[in-house]
């Protein structure tokens, strides 16, 4: 990963900065600046860009927000960067609390691809996507990618424990503490599988039932040595279950036949009784019935009255409604009037203003021309300081042709300076790519006597195991030898264990019958048998367990040996002496070539810093030109402008002219809105004039109607009156309002109907009827409850010995399907448990699986680490994985070899310098190491925040070349520093500058 933009708005010192890190890509660079700057704000951008945290663990997001960054403002990083050959470009804003909101505005993040396709847009999204295209988590970054203030040498230092999750995070080996616990999982379900199967079988077996019968109870009870025979005796419980069942139906069947034949008698008995019940019951209610006769009649009567009147209701009705109307309109006719005379009198009123209006036209005219030929002054911007603008103008005029002069003079003494300097590019290229070879060739030569000193180890370890392996092979034939006259000492091949068995199989021998196990025929039954005594068994399981674990060991031995004997066969051996001598003349001779190149560099430096200035001097002596030209121009301009304005406007101040404007452009706008309004009220009174006419003749019409109607209604109603004697309007208005009537028609109805059912259910019910006495039935229902009762109780014992039958038989088919399975599973469990302990470090190293990858890659990281530390120490210093006790929390704590001494250090004795040196050497190694074992990971930038303050001169050289060897390698190197060298050797610099706490940072 290399970054290609970085761009921040208020984030930090930084309100608004873009850093262009593309003009030095595959460059080593320097970032300078005074202490609270900003510099290491820049590597926090960058780390929040892609994971939304810093680049250290102990600050938080809303650190960074910048302190003079207003309510509304937002702060955002924006981060270009190429992986693989391909670019992407991230965008993160961060949350604030924002003025008057309760809660944080959250924060928002969005990841393009090359060509603007937004690639996710969501916070969740981008992490994941950021993962899969760098392969690296935030923690990784850091560890790797960044060496940030205060955490650059937590590798180094920390304990063996946080190594461990260090380690275990980059290269991911959690994975085989994973499959130990699942293994050991798998482990405890199989045990718990084998003896739930054997509990399982024995359960099911107590769960027989015996139908009640004591003997099978016994049967069930007994011990029984195998499955088989457990398998035998539910056949005969099931044998002896079936027989009683057959006899318990046949009794059931007879019992159930008496019972059906009482049941039919008692239930025609019982029918005769019901219909005579019911015959009285008719009767009861029929007498009640007629009792509501007289109530019927009242009913009768006034049904008959409401559909007399009836005969008029629409004559009533349409007299009330038609008065009521009639005294509604009078009121509405007098209400008009009224408002028509007062709308006549608001029309003169109004008439008189459009008269006013009207005198005062032609001066509303001449100043609507005279504002449409000045109003362009007016929305022109360029006149509205004209005068001022002009006299600036003509000072920046000046000002650009005295700096042109001063400029080109600085320009003709930089490009003499720099012709005077001569630096050739194919020398320095030269020298550098010897001095490569060279540094190759003596990391091979160091390999080489790493690998003879390995040989050395090998050859030991070689030397031992043979020596085992015969000691081995001896005790294996005594112990063999122990065993053969031991067993001519006893006379007996039977143990006690065997007893039991033989003696169980001989009592099912016959002579004449076939064998039970291998259905040969037997001849001659055998005799009684001697069996081995416990002392003796004991002896030979000693024996074979101690036989066993010998070839054990033997095996493992020999194993281990021809692993070595293959890797020793495939070496190539030098010798040590001989190979040092040449490493110290390749060292000798790198040293000479880096004071060459050195002092090229230096020429090369000077020669790059003076054709900067030329470029920039010739770069801003063009601009200036330019500037002026553009300047000269508007001047031109502004002259052509003001005279325009003085000639059209007959004004010479723009302000004077601007108060005239608008005096005038208000008056026409009042007079404007004073036509409209006026034209707009004599609108809407000549329609409410009109509207007010047409309501009163309409009134006038719809009164003269009711009138005649009246006229039409009234007669008949006073007629019907005179007829029927009725009495007045209001009585008969009542009776028709009268609205249970339909109700009362149909409770008259309802009395006759029912009255006829029930005259005609008694009639049919006395023709059924040969009596009308009841007929007695308690004894024999009681006789029929015993019979019932006796059946069901047969019915549930026949039931519940079904139950049982089927249970026995579920429980045989069970027990077979555990039995098969068992033997099975118990052969996987016992490999399974030798898979666990060699996993879980339950062998002769006693080192799980994964502390064997992790003290394979720490070593690995080691050894990297060791070939820049030794050349930067002058060969003083070796990084050692410290060899004391070892578990899953120890055995990966590092300490420091030092050959002046001989001893080994702790790490912690190292000076500040020292300490740096290691901690460097150690990070570009972990970032080596990483990137051989993740083929995926793309590695391509290393930032580290100072350190380097604490290295004496002859260090800080080495430190400088040995990160100048990354870059040459195509790695971009950033580094934050205050080292005051460290500007003059650095070709790149990033300089950050501080001005009233606004920071900004620029290439030189």
């Amino acid at each position: 990963m290399k970054p290609i933009r970085l761009e921040m708005h208020f984030f930090g010192p930084f309100e608004e900065e873009s850093i262009d890190f593309d003009s030095i890509k595959d460059s080593m660079f320097l970032i300078s600046g005074k202490t609270g700057s900003g510099k290491t704000m820049i590597f926090d951008a960058i780390t929040y860009a892609l994971y939304g945290t810093l680049s250290t663990s102990d600050r938080m997001e809303g650190s960074v927000r910048s302190q003079f960054a207003a309510d509304g403002d937002v702060s955002r990083v924006k981060l270009t960067f190429e992986i693989r050959g391909r670019q992407y470009t991230i965008e993160r804003t961060l949350s604030y609390q924002k003025e008057g909101r309760k809660t944080p505005v959250p924060p928002k993040a969005v990841i393009f691809n090359e060509d603007g396709e937004v690639l996710e847009g969501s916070i969740n999204g981008v992490k994941n996507k950021v993962l899969d295209i760098i392969k690296l988590d935030a923690d990784q970054f850091r560890q790797i990618l960044i060496l940030p203030q205060g955490e650059f040498k937590r590798l180094l230092v920390s304990s063996s424990e946080s190594k461990q999750e260090i380690l275990r995070t980059l290269f991911r080996t959690e994975r085989f503490v994973h499959f130990e616990l699942r293994l050991n999982e798998l482990k405890k379900e199989k045990l718990r599988d084998i003896e739930l199967v054997e509990s399982r079988i024995e359960e099911l077996f107590n769960t027989l039932s015996a139908g009640g019968d004591s003997d099978l109870e016994a049967l069930i009870s007994a011990e029984y040595p195998t499955t088989g025979r457990r398998i035998e005796t539910i056949d005969e419980i099931q044998n002896s279950l079936g027989v009683k069942k057959k006899n318990l139906d046949a009794a059931l069947e007879k019992l159930k036949e008496n019972t059906n034949v009482l049941r039919e008698t008692i239930h025609a008995k019982d029918r005769h009784n019901q219909q005579v019940e019911k015959l009285l019951l008719t009767k009861k209610e029929l007498q009640q019935h007629e009792e509501r006769a007289p109530q019927i009649e009242e009913l009768e009567t006034a049904v008959k009255n409401y559909k007399k009147v009836r005969t008029i209701e629409y004559e009533l009705r349409s007299e009330k409604d038609l008065d009521r109307q009639k005294e509604t309109l009078k009121e509405r006719i007098n209400t008009l009037d009224h408002q028509y005379k007062e709308m006549e009198a608001a029309g003169e009123t109004l008439q008189k203003t459009l008269d006013r209006l009207e005198e005062y036209k032609e001066v509303y005219k001449k100043n609507v021309r005279w504002i449409n030929a000045t109003e362009r002054f007016i929305e022109d911007a360029r006149y509205a300081d004209l005068d001022s603008t002009l006299a600036k103008k003509e000072e920046e005029k000046t000002r650009l042709d005295a700096e042109n002069e001063n400029r080109m003079a600085e320009l003709e003494a930089v490009q003499k300076e720099n012709d005077s300097i001569e630096w050739h590019h194919e020398e320095s290229e030269k020298l550098r790519d010897e001095k490569a070879y060279s540094e190759s060739e003596s990391g091979k030569i160091r390999e080489q006597i790493e690998k003879e000193k390995k040989n050395a180890e090998y050859d030991e370890k070689k030397n031992i195991l043979q020596k085992e392996i015969n000691t081995l092979n001896k005790k294996l034939e005594e112990t063999e030898a122990e065993t053969a006259q031991k067993r001519e000492s006893v006379s007996s091949m039977y143990s006690s264990e065997d007893k039991a068995h033989i003696e169980h199989l001989v009592v099912h021998l016959a002579e004449g019958q076939p064998c039970p196990v291998c259905q040969q025929t037997v001849g001659i039954l055998p005799e009684t048998q001697e069996y081995l005594s416990e002392e003796d068994e004991a002896e030979f399981k000693r024996l074979e367990t101690k036989k066993q674990n010998l070839k054990n060991e033997l095996d493992d031995a020999k194993k281990n040996l021809g692993i070595i004997m293959g890797i020793l066969g495939s070496m190539e051996r030098h010798d040590i002496k001989a190979l040092e001598e040449n490493l110290k003349a390749a060292l000798d001779h790198q040293t000479d070539l880096q004071v060459r190149i050195e002092e090229g560099n230096k020429r090369y430096a000077r020669k790059k810093q003076l054709e900067a200035e030329v470029s920039k001097l010739q770069s801003s002596i063009n601009e200036n030109k330019l500037q002026l030209n553009n300047v000269t121009n508007s001047v031109e301009q502004l002259k052509s402008l003001k005279a325009d304005f003085e000639a059209q406007t007959q004004f010479e101040n723009q302000a004077d002219f601007e108060r005239e404007f608008h005096t005038r452009r208000d008056k026409v706008n009042r007079y404007e809105i004073q036509q409209q309004e006026a034209d707009r009220k004599k609108q809407h009174h000549n329609e409410q004039k009109s509207r007010l006419e047409e309501n009163r003749e309409s009134s006038q019409k719809q009164l003269a109607e009711i009138e005649e109607h009246l006229s039409k209604v009234t007669p008949v109603i006073n007629d019907f009156i005179k007829d029927n004697d009725s009495g007045d309007r209001e009585s008969l208005l009542a009776v028709i309002k009268n609205t249970a009537i339909e109700s009362d028609e149909q409770q008259i109805k309802a009395y006759y109907t029912q009255k006829d059912i029930l005259k005609s259910r008694i009639t049919d019910l006395e023709g059924v009827l040969e009596s009308a006495e009841t007929i007695p039935l308690e004894e024999e229902k009681e006789k029929l409850s015993q019979l019932e009762s006796e059946v069901e109780t047969g019915t549930n014992d026949n039931a519940r010995l079904s139950a049982k039958i089927h249970h026995n038989e579920t429980i045989k088919e069970k027990i077979t399907d555990f039995a098969s399975r068992h033997e099975a599973e118990l052969g996987e469990v016992n490999e399974l448990v030798e898979l666990v302990n060699a996993v879980s470090g339950k062998n002769e190293q006693k080192v799980s699986l994964e502390r064997f990858v992790l003290t394979y890659y720490l070593d690995r990281i080691l050894y990297i680490a060791n070939v820049r530390l030794l050349e930067m120490t002058s060969h003083r210093y070796e990084l050692r994985r410290s060899t004391g006790r070892s578990n899953r929390k120890t055995g990966l704590d590092i300490e420091v070899f030092d050959f002046y001494n001989n001893r080994a250090r702790h790490i912690s004795s190292l000076s500040g310098g020292e300490t740096f040196q290691a901690s460097l050497t150690l990070a570009l190694a972990l970032n080596e190491a990483l990137q051989q074992e993740s083929g995926g990971i793309s590695l391509d930038t290393m930032l580290i925040d100072e350190g380097f303050g604490t290295l004496d001169p002859e260090t800080l050289d080495m430190a400088i070349s040995t990160l100048i060897e990354l870059q040459t390698s195509g790695k971009m190197v950033g580094i934050i520093s205050h080292v005051e060298e460290l500007k003059e050797r650095m070709e790149n610099i990033l300089e950050v500058k501080a001005v009233n706490e606004r920071s900004t940072a620029n290439f030189r």
